[in-house]
């Protein structure tokens, strides 16, 4: 499957923003990379919402699905050291 993907052009940034599987075909990638915090500029390119909050780059890339950045274990879910995101862990139930 080929997907689209967005990357951070600030300085030394390592973000990484890839097509979600589960994007409805009519909705454009460009859409879906600013619900999940990316800003466009057109004279400096994208943005990745750690760089946009002032707590990127993104130095080490992991498991966040919002930049690709690394995130640590807490009990809420596992949250991303750069973008803040929180992904909530699975249930038993959804394991099935």
């Amino acid at each position: 499957m080929i997907r689209d993907a967005a990357t951070c052009d600030r300085p030394t940034c390592m973000a990484v923003y890839l097509e979600p599987d589960d994007l409805p075909e009519d909705q454009p990638f460009e859409t879906a990379v600013a619900a999940a915090g990316w800003q466009r500029d057109d004279a400096a390119g994208h943005a990745c919402p750690g760089c946009v909050r002032g707590t990127g780059p993104v130095l080490e890339r992991g498991e966040c699905p919002r930049c690709c950045g690394t995130t640590s274990d807490r009990k809420n879910g596992a949250v991303c050291h750069y973008c803040k995101h929180v992904s909530p862990y699975l249930d038993d139930d959804d394991l099935d």
